[in-house]
């Protein structure tokens, strides 16, 4: 069901509802109010009879006699008749009805005649005359009473019926009115292109929600947009990047077999082919650890993690393939008191390749010099890591699109490497519910900084 209909049979229901309450509150109130006053009436008729009864003669009669079917009674202690006015011994007086006026001071009571489609009401009433115990009885039939409910129960009937129905116009009509702005947009985003994001929404000067909408969709569809042409770019420059390592792969081969005559020459040739794959290979397992990490990041296992053991880790990882490579490792004193108790909660291997990515940038790019390394704690729900190298440095353009992925600085050309590396870092990092900062100069060198939130073992 439409949000619109769903607006008008929720408003038809609700206002109906409320007015069926509303209608029964005044026809409950009216009804108790009419039975009361006719009990007054009936009250004062009967006072009026005890007043006159012994005077039995016709002006009296006629005086008291005018309510509906009014009939009025007086009975004696041995419970027999002895004056009535205008009977129509339409009512039993039995003992048993005697027998409710013994227990009360006054008795209300009602009944159903054959002569008549509404109730008659009666109320009998004990008193003393000449030293003797007598009783009171009038009936009569509230008449108006009833046919003034009956005309107030059509009025609310039919008055209920016409109000829903325009009602529910009305909340069609506002419906339409409050959700038009809605619709032009539901009929914008129906023509927009798959193949061309490259659109905004109309956005409304008043600031109610549709606009809010429009807004929050157009920034969706800019996110959305940057997402594609980036992927887009991701496809063309990995494509180029494999192409590139397989091409040179391919034209080895072929020249090594049609030229290569000696072993010497086929180890070179193999050697050089050997190179190209392992390029290719790199990057190929580059992109699928990146895909990955974006897909099941929610699936990854945490455990506590010492970040000193994982940073010695790395460094010996790189000790044994470069001897010559030098670190600087230094622990502040605020971490070293705190060390005892204080770990991370994370993946150790992704953890790994997120530090180590950000290492192996600094070896790469300042040609083998020192890397120094610090650890220290801020506040005690937060790790520092600052990476810091003196090399090329990143030039400031380069720094907003330094995380895209396939993004490498225009000063890195001559040093191999895919631009994935602190893609992956920074998803990582994400992950672990940490952040990355980056500071660098050009020709000076870069400074890394991770923050990862702490875990108390």
């Amino acid at each position: 069901m439409l949000i619109k209909n769903k607006i008008v049979v929720g408003f038809v229901l609700l206002t109906g509802v409320l007015m069926v309450l509303f209608s029964l509150y005044i026809y409950v109130t009216y009804k108790n109010y009419s039975e009361r006053v006719f009990y007054d009436r009936l009250h004062r008729k009967l006072a009026s009879t005890i007043e006159i009864y012994d005077k039995h003669d016709t002006l009296s009669e006629k005086v008291i006699t005018s309510m509906t079917e009014q009939s009025e009674y007086v009975f004696d202690n041995r419970q027999q008749q002895i004056f009535s006015i205008n009977p129509y011994n339409d009512y039993s007086f039995d003992d048993a009805f005697f027998k409710q006026l013994d227990a009360k001071e006054e008795y209300r009571f009602h009944y159903k005649t054959k002569s008549s489609e509404y109730e008659k009401d009666g109320l009998a009433v004990p008193f003393e005359y000449g030293g003797a115990r007598k009783i009171a009885v009038i009936t009569a039939c509230n008449l108006n009473g009833f046919e003034m409910q009956d005309s107030l129960k059509s009025i609310l009937l039919y008055g209920n019926i016409i109000l829903v129905f325009l009602i529910a116009i009305a909340g069609y009509v506002l419906s339409y009115v409050v959700l038009s702005p809605l619709n032009k947009i539901v009929q914008e985003i129906e023509s927009i292109n798959p193949n061309s994001l490259n659109v905004k929404l109309v956005e409304r000067k008043n600031k109610d929600e549709v606009a809010i909408v429009a807004h929050s969709f157009n920034g969706l569809l800019a996110k959305i947009n940057a997402l594609v042409e980036t992927q887009r770019s991701f496809i063309s420059y990995a494509s180029h990047e494999l192409r590139t390592p397989l091409a040179a792969i391919s034209g080895i081969l072929e020249t090594s077999v049609k030229y290569d005559t000696d072993v010497e020459s086929l180890k070179n040739s193999s050697e050089q082919a050997s190179k190209e794959l392992k390029k290719a290979i790199t990057l190929t397992n580059e992109l699928l650890q990146l895909s990955k990490i974006e897909s099941v990041d929610s699936q990854i296992k945490f455990a506590s993690v010492n970040i000193v053991e994982l940073v010695m880790d790395i460094i010996n990882t790189y000790k044994r393939n470069n001897q010559s490579q030098e670190f600087d490792l230094f622990i502040s004193d605020g971490y070293a008191l705190e060390s005892s108790y204080i770990n991370l909660l994370g993946n150790e291997e992704l953890l790994k390749t997120a530090i180590g990515n950000i290492m192996d940038n600094a070896i790469k790019y300042s040609d083998g010099k020192k890397v120094f390394l610090r650890i220290e704690m801020n506040t005690p729900q937060e790790i520092k890591l600052r990476v810091t190298d003196t090399g090329i440095g990143i030039e400031r353009s380069d720094i907003d699109k330094i995380y895209n992925p396939m993004a490498r600085g225009t000063n890195t050309h001559t040093r191999e490497g895919f631009g994935l590396g602190l893609t992956l870092s920074k998803k990582i990092i994400e992950i672990h519910k940490g952040r990355i900062e980056i500071k660098s100069k050009p020709q000076q060198g870069t400074e890394v900084n991770l923050f990862l939130p702490t875990h108390t073992a």
